[in-house]
């Protein structure tokens, strides 16, 4: 076929040959392909076969309109082998613009033949129509080289591509523009913007002093009266649960380098808000790892202490490996009193599951450091994973316990793991605990994902159990030990001792079941005799009391004991 001849053109694989009017020839006309929906292995065993009649309508219309489009049926071609392959279609031409239709039940080999035509054709522009980019657009968008998606029809969106208008000025399409990182200097010039000495702390700060009353201590005052402030563009670490990594790096299709401000000008940005607001009394720094780079950090305290800002008081974000003694008591020079740390999990499976990169050999070491240094720590704790075991709950329960028995350690307390898009997680898991609620004042209803359910049945019970009672039993805590505040660090004891409860119930549970199957044994056992005098029967009988003994005395306790409340 002469690809120069567009005055008469004949679409692929359609019986049809469309003669169109002769076009201007100051016109830039368009090379335009359009590929159907393929079923893959499947499409032979369809009991029926018929022209795409959407794409061809499509291709039709805009050779009508002066360009030069084809469309391709992958179906027909995969069951009788006839002509060229879209390999060879895509590749004997020079196609500006190759358009998939995309359906939910073929969407997997639609996405291989866009991949195929990006290998071919790094040029084309690739766009995305049909059923499944419509309702999915955001993934198509995500995981595939397209960049524009059609909402609906496709042939005024599609012939104004083709005559080259301005994308903003086309209706019905969604476009993918890849996002530009900001440089070094860029991110330093627009924190630096930010018009710290304007933003009305004092009128946050207020609401908390009100909502306080006279329960309005310096020690809140100091907590309280806190600007946030962060230096850092992203986290580099990369856990399956978090999406900061992704994040950027998806949205300007590549990797992004991990910037920072300068330590002279966060130094800058601390002058001018203590400048600004006298009542400041303690700087936030909110990067995900304000601690990763462990010579920027020490020389930061350096600037602290060289400026005499060291009378304001710091907390940050950081990693357990990001310390040692070093790094600490550089900040205790700098006067950071708390530190916001993922531990995560005393389980080292789990550590390794989440992708966290911390030997669990390291937890304690660097706990016990900061205590020495008087730098409180608050320990972010996640109690269940997908891949999460019963012995993992168990020994991240009880370390925990035993850490904010005494007041000067603080935890936030999660069941599970949310399913946030953009982690690795999302991707890899669709057991997920979720909910539909209406959308007020619309037709219209939406999914909210909560929690990922364990594998394990027994982690997935203690997970049903734990969100079936945990708000009577935190409103029960909350009243037997008159908490007028209520925050993650002096709720955490609730949330511990109602997951060692539920676990102790499965046990005694798990044990009354095997009892019970002991039972019939020992009373067959005693059939045509007295079985109550049966060795057997007696030892049951004592074992079932012991199990009865421990379920009163567990249903009854509710004294949540040995924990002192902790405040942040």
């Amino acid at each position: 076929m002469n690809n120069n001849n567009l005055h008469q053109k004949k679409i692929l694989f359609g019986n049809k040959v469309e003669k169109i009017d002769k076009v201007d020839d100051k016109a830039k006309k368009k090379k335009i392909l359009f590929v159907s929906p393929f079923s893959g292995k499947f499409a032979a065993l369809s009991q029926f076969h018929a022209p795409p009649l959407g794409v061809m309508r499509v291709a039709s219309y805009l050779n009508k309109k002066g360009h030069y489009s084809e469309y391709f049926d992958p179906n027909l071609h995969a069951c009788n082998n006839k002509g060229p392959s879209l390999e060879e279609v895509i590749r004997n031409t020079d196609w500006d613009i190759i358009g998939f239709s995309l359906l939910d039940e073929t969407l997997l080999e639609d996405i291989k033949n866009i991949y195929l035509a990006r290998s071919l054709k790094p040029t084309a522009l690739l766009v995305a129509g049909g059923v499944e980019a419509q309702f999915n657009y955001q993934q198509i968008l995500d995981k595939t080289p397209c960049k524009i998606v059609i909402l609906g029809e496709g042939e005024v969106p599609m012939l104004m591509l083709a005559n080259g208008e301005e994308y903003n000025k086309i209706p019905g399409i969604i476009v993918k523009n890849p996002a530009k990182a900001l440089s070094q200097e860029l991110f330093n010039e627009a924190t630096d913007a930010i018009p710290w000495e304007k933003i009305n702390y004092e009128d946050y700060w207020a609401v908390y002093k009100d909502m306080y009353g006279d329960q309005w201590t310096k020690e809140l005052e100091d907590s309280v009266n806190t600007v946030r402030v962060f230096s850092r563009n992203r986290c580099p670490i990369g856990c399956k649960y978090c999406s900061s990594t992704f994040q950027l790096t998806l949205a300007t299709e590549g990797k992004v380098p991990v910037v920072s401000q300068t330590e002279e000008s966060l130094i800058h940005v601390i002058k001018r808000i203590k400048d600004a607001h006298k009542n400041v009394k303690m700087i936030y720094l909110t990067d995900d790892d304000f601690i990763i780079n462990k010579r920027s950090v020490i020389k930061f305290c350096k600037l602290v202490v060289e400026h005499k800002l060291n009378d304001l008081k710091y907390m940050a974000f950081s990693r357990i490996t990001d310390l040692n003694e070093e790094v600490i008591s550089w900040l205790k020079k700098a006067n950071f009193v708390k530190l916001n740390i993922g531990v995560e999990s005393f389980s080292e499976r789990v550590l390794i599951e989440v992708g966290k990169r911390c030997p669990i050999s390291e937890i304690d070491p660097v706990l016990k450091l900061l205590k020495k240094y008087q730098i409180r720590p608050f320990m972010n704790i996640i109690l269940t994973t997908p891949e999460t075991k019963m012995e993992d709950v168990e020994v991240t329960v009880d370390r925990t316990i035993e850490y904010i028995k005494d007041p000067f350690y603080m935890a936030g307390i999660i069941i599970g793991i949310q399913p946030l898009k953009g982690t690795l997680y999302y991707e890899e898991y669709t057991n997920f605990k979720s909910y539909i609620t209406d959308i007020e004042g619309t037709q219209f209803k939406i999914r909210r994902d909560d929690y990922i359910w364990a594998t394990d049945p027994k982690v997935k019970k203690l997970q049903e159990l734990y969100l079936d009672r945990q708000a009577d039993y935190i409103k029960e805590y909350i009243a037997q030990n008159n908490i007028k505040h209520p925050n993650q660090a002096v709720l955490a004891p609730a949330h511990l001792y109602l997951v060692k409860e539920i676990i102790e119930e499965i046990k005694l549970e798990k044990d009354s079941n095997a009892q019970n199957l002991k039972s019939d044994l020992y009373m067959k056992e005693g059939a045509g005799r007295n079985y109550k005098n049966s060795p057997l029967y007696n030892a049951y009988m004592s074992g079932q009391d012991d199990a009865s003994q421990k379920k009163s005395a567990l249903n009854k306790n509710r004294q949540f004991r040995g924990i002192k409340i902790t405040t942040a």
